[in-house]
């Protein structure tokens, strides 16, 4: 995408909606924690949810879209979320984890109109 067509794209309400739904899912997950072993979102109430189990909680919260609430944890878990006092090689092993998790989700999600 051109970088016009996305600030087109960005002021249009499909935008508008999409960086609401972003700035719902960066607010929600702000204090949370990750078990990759487990895949799981540890909040901080110590609920542990899956990627679709809080996309849904995030939806009922805000009733913004769940198609991009879903999409903006993934991308959360992509590029936002950071475990603290892991050396190199437990960083790798982290983000490893991370990747399985976000793709067996994603196929998971496949044909699914509605990825809750």
């Amino acid at each position: 995408m051109a970088k016009d067509d996305f600030f087109a794209w960005l002021n249009s309400p499909e935008g508008q909606l999409s960086e609401r739904a972003l700035f719902e899912v960066m607010d929600s997950l702000e204090n949370c924690f990750v078990d990759p072993s487990e895949r799981v979102i540890v909040w901080d109430d110590g609920q542990r949810l899956s990627i679709t189990q809080t996309a849904r909680r995030i939806h009922l919260q805000s009733k913004l879209p769940l198609s991009q609430i879903n999409s903006h944890v993934v991308g959360w878990l992509e590029m936002h979320y950071e475990p603290e006092g892991l050396n190199e090689q437990q960083m790798e092993q982290f983000e490893v984890r991370i990747d399985a998790w976000i793709q067996d989700h994603q196929l998971s999600q496949q044909g699914d109109p509605d990825p809750a």
